[in-house]
């Protein structure tokens, strides 16, 4: 087995030292977190960070993928599985308090990495959110390009939408879109659906088949340099009926309410979410907003903040997150409008670029 070890500098781009503010020894598990902080997207692998070092370690499978691509100031080793376990379980002992994961490890990887519950642990996920919630401009730069995408992607999918075709196959098509135009990946299960199924926010495409009348809502994103991007739109296909008219006018109204508080300066990601709330409420669609305003973006598809009713986020500069209000009427039809958008400069700056105004096909 093979070792590449570097001397440890803490550098200006990520300050190891954070990890360490409560504990002796940071042990970081969740994928999220070992792309973050070592630029390589890979699972099969654990961060270890001490007061002398920080460690990358991972298992042979990955030895000529991982060279040059881990961040120069981690110390990368390759190592068995068993002998991995071992190394971490030697720095935990050698430490008063141990930091990890509570929100991803697990009881049996606990066990088998750090062993004993007769220690002190610290509990490192709000230092890793807090870390990850103002966006580097590189990382903007990134999620611009995946929202880029999506934009392309669903102005290709529109010619896709004839009588017959059914929810899969859109949403198969949406695929194809994506990588073609660049995405590793989709950011989350793509969500299509047709009529009546999009009365639910999370419907699971089906073959249910494309008719006239029907509303068509497409929920996606692309994952692209190892970030998300998400987009919703709700389309017509065929003549829409006034009720459905009505209620995405609502929808409309309701998102751009959040967008002018926000561009006036309003910060309050809960006050952001009741404006939006207020629109539909104060419509014949009370009660039919039934999710929250939005929720951060960036390596998850779901971060800090959150935009609800009761947050106590504070909205800041270089956050990326969404502002999606929907109306769900059951048996009938679903409306969403989702866009991306990021405070720069102190201004809002709505990423997507697709049109929000009512299409139909």
């Amino acid at each position: 087995m093979f070792t590449y070890e570097r001397v440890f500098v803490y550098n200006n781009v990520m300050n190891f030292e954070i990890f360490l503010k409560d504990c002796d020894c940071a042990i970081l598990t969740s994928p999220a977190s070992l792309y973050y902080l070592s630029g390589f997207d890979q699972s099969d692998a654990i961060i270890v960070i001490t007061k002398e070092n920080a460690y990358y370690l991972t298992n042979p499978l990955y030895e000529v993928a991982v060279k040059g691509a881990v961040r120069r100031d981690l110390t990368v080793k390759i190592l068995s599985r068993k002998a991995i376990a071992a190394f971490v379980r030697t720095q935990a002992d050698a430490a008063e308090k141990v930091g990890v994961e509570c929100e991803d490890i697990s009881l049996a990887r606990y066990r088998a990495l750090i062993g004993s519950f007769n220690r002190e642990i610290v509990d490192l996920s709000p230092i890793l959110a807090k870390a990850r919630l103002r966006k580097r401009r590189d990382e903007l730069a990134i999620m611009k390009q995946a929202e880029g995408i999506v934009d392309l992607a669903f102005s290709e999918t529109l010619a896709s939408l004839k009588a017959g075709v059914t929810e899969k196959e859109i949403r198969d098509r949406i695929l194809f879109s994506l990588l073609k135009h660049g995405a590793e990946g989709t950011a989350f299960d793509t969500i299509v659906a047709f009529g009546e199924n999009a009365a639910m926010p999370h419907a699971v495409p089906s073959d249910r088949a494309l008719k006239e009348g029907d509303c068509v809502l497409m929920d996606f994103g692309a994952r692209y340099k190892g970030y998300a991007s998400d987009f919703t739109r709700t389309v017509c296909f065929g003549k829409p009926s006034e009720k459905f008219l009505e209620a995405y006018r609502v929808v409309l109204a309701a998102q751009n309410a959040a967008i002018t508080y926000l561009k006036k300066g309003g910060r309050s990601a809960a006050e952001a979410d009741r404006a939006a709330r207020r629109v539909v409420d104060d419509s014949p669609f009370h009660g039919a907003f039934n999710h929250t305003l939005g929720h951060g973006v960036g390596i998850e598809i779901h971060e800090a903040p959150s935009l609800a009713e009761h947050s106590l986020d504070i909205l800041e500069e270089n956050m990326v997150f969404t502002l999606e209000p929907g109306i769900y009427v059951e048996g009938e039809f679903g409306i969403r409008i989702e866009s991306l958008v990021t405070i720069e400069n102190g201004q809002l700056t709505v990423i997507d670029r697709s049109d929000k105004e009512i299409y139909i096909v």
